[in-house]
């Protein structure tokens, strides 16, 4: 019975991968951004190499799909605790804006895991598509009842591995 249950699970979230396992939206949330916007001038996709998803690139710029709250009335700057997967944190540290301030490390120190992780071949492969990559998080509140209750998107640096520092941020119309 545990496999019929499966198989409808990965039926009804309409995702061309068995990867309906654990969080759905994970995987469909990048999709659904593909969806909207392919229509658009200059819209293209890219897998990279090892990523279950593919990410929406237009103008330059990596469009990356973020969960950061369940209530439409929080503002993506004030999210906390909303995690970034390792993707995205990947893609800030490579290609989004500097900190303002970054804590200098301390001679022979270890590296944390985020800095030892070789990162070269994600680097390459966008690179070859995209001269001069940029990040753009779009950042969205929703829940399963209420469906998406607020799209923004926004320009962050990634501090300490984990933490956003906000450059400018716009709220979006919700997609009809």
């Amino acid at each position: 019975m545990r496999v019929r249950s499966s198989i409808s699970v990965r039926e009804a979230s309409v995702l061309d991968t068995d990867h309906a396992f654990g969080p759905v939206r994970w995987k469909q949330q990048y999709e659904s951004l593909h969806e909207q916007l392919r229509d658009l001038p200059d819209v293209t996709d890219l897998h990279p190499p090892g990523s279950q998803v593919r990410i929406t690139i237009c103008r330059e710029h990596l469009l990356l799909p973020w969960l950061y709250a369940k209530r439409g009335d929080v503002d993506m700057r004030d999210a906390r605790g909303a995690a970034l997967n390792q993707l995205i944190r990947d893609l800030l540290a490579l290609f989004g804006p500097m900190p303002r301030h970054e804590e200098p490390l301390l001679p022979g120190m270890p590296l944390t895991p985020q800095e030892s992780r070789d990162l070269t071949f994600l680097r390459e492969s966008i690179e070859r598509l995209v001269s001069k990559p940029q990040v753009l998080l779009i950042g969205f509140a929703a829940n399963s009842d209420a469906g998406l209750l607020r799209v923004s998107w926004g320009e962050a640096a990634l501090v300490r591995g984990a933490d956003l520092e906000w450059g400018p941020v716009e709220d979006l119309p919700l997609p009809r």
